[in-house]
C-alpha cells in the first residue's frame, strides 16, 4: 500500500496550502480556559499497578496497513498507531488488548514493511519466528493488487505459494505461536466511499499508486467497471488462499473475511492520501481483528497461560 508515496506527499502539501487560503475566518471568540484547581502540596500520586499476568511477545508482519502509514500528522510510517502492535490508547491495538486481558507486559516486534508484497513475507516471517512469539499477526495482499495495470497484479498461484511457505515456516519454527490472519481489504470499495470527494480524486490522480482499483473513480464505463471487478475477483482469490492456508495450521485464526467486508467511511481514511486508514479507521480495524482472535477456540493457548 505504499504506492501512494512521494507524489501523495506533494499533493497533500498543495491541498494544505489551498485550504489555508480559502478556509473561512471564525467570528466566534475562543473562550478563556478555566484554570484547573491545583493539587494539594502533600498529594501523593496513586502508584501504577504492576502487571501480574504472563508476559507476551507479538510479532507483526505485512505491509503499510500494519505500520500506521499516513495515519499521523506527518507523512509516512507511524507504528505507534498500528492496529496490531501500536501503543497509542486511541487505537486499542491487538497487542494492547492482549496485555490488558492477561494483565501482563507485551513486547512488540514489527517486521511489516510499507510497500511490501507477498513475496516479502518469507523474509519477514523468518525474522518474526526468531523472537519466540506468542502471537503473529499477518496482513498482506493490498500491494499485490494495487498495480499500474491488471497484468502486473500478483498471480494467485504465486500468492498461494508464498503464503503456504510462510505458514510452513511458522509451523516449523514457532509451533506454539497463535497466528492471526486478516483478510485483504476490498480496495475497489474506496471508489464508492471516497470517489465523489474532490480531495480523494486529487490525491489518487497525483499519486497514481493503485490505478487498477482507483483510476478514473467517477467513470462507469464498461472498461472501468470490468477493471475494478477484476481487482475484486483477485482479492477474493487471495482471501480463499489465506483461509485455506490458515485452516491447515492448528493455532491459526482467520478473520473470516471481516476486514474485506468492512467499508471504511471517509472519516476513517487518512487525510494525507484518502487511502490508508486514519486513526479512527485503525481503531475500527483493531476491533475487527481482536474480535476474530478472541472469539476463536484456536486462540485458547494464547489466552490460557498461567
Amino acid at each position: 500500500m505504499r504506492r501512494l508515496l512521494r507524489s501523495a506527499a506533494v499533493a497533500a502539501a498543495v491541498l494544505i496550502s489551498l485550504s489555508a487560503c480559502t478556509a473561512p475566518a471564525s467570528g466566534t471568540p475562543t473562550p478563556a480556559s478555566t484554570p484547573r484547581a491545583s493539587a494539594p502540596a502533600d498529594a501523593t500520586p496513586a502508584p501504577t499497578p504492576t502487571p501480574t499476568g504472563p508476559a507476551s511477545t507479538v510479532a507483526v508482519v505485512g505491509d503499510s496497513l500494519s505500520r500506521g502509514f499516513n495515519a499521523c500528522a506527518h507523512y509516512g510510517d507511524c507504528p505507534s498507531v498500528s492496529w496490531a502492535g501500536g501503543r497509542d490508547p486511541r487505537i486499542g491495538s491487538v497487542a494492547t488488548r492482549l496485555g490488558a486481558l492477561l494483565d501482563g507486559p507485551v513486547t512488540v516486534h514489527s517486521f511489516a514493511k510499507s510497500g511490501a508484497r507477498v513475496d516479502d513475507l518469507r523474509r519477514q516471517v523468518a525474522s518474526a519466528v526468531a523472537t519466540d512469539p506468542d502471537l503473529i499477526t499477518v496482513l498482506i495482499g493490498a500491494n499485490d493488487v494495487c498495480r499500474a495495470t491488471l497484468d502486473e497484479m500478483t498471480p494467485t498461484a504465486d500468492f498461494s505459494a508464498a503464503i503456504t511457505s510462510a505458514m510452513q515456516q511458522i509451523t516449523l519454527y514457532a509451533p506454539d505461536a497463535v497466528v492471526l490472519v486478516a483478510s485483504v481489504p476490498e480496495v475497489p470499495a474506496l471508489v464508492t466511499v471516497a470517489g465523489g470527494d474532490p480531495t480523494a480524486r486529487f490525491l489518487w490522480s497525483h499519486a497514481g499508486g493503485c490505478a487498477t482499483a482507483l483510476a478514473d473513480p467517477e467513470s462507469r464505463t464498461f472498461d472501468s467497471t470490468e477493471r475494478r471487478r477484476a481487482v475484486s475477483a483477485r482479492i477474493a482469490e487471495y482471501d480463499t488462499v489465506l483461509a485455506g492456508a490458515c485452516i491447515a495450521v492448528a493455532r491459526c485464526v482467520y478473520d473470516e473475511g471481516a476486514l474485506n467486508g468492512y467499508r471504511f467511511r471517509l472519516t476513517e481514511l487518512s487525510a494525507l492520501d484518502r487511502f490508508h486508514p486514519s486513526v479512527t479507521g485503525l481503531h475500527g480495524l483493531a476491533a475487527l481483528e481482536w474480535q476474530a482472535l478472541s472469539a476463536s477456540t484456536r486462540s485458547v493457548p494464547l489466552f490460557d497461560r498461567g
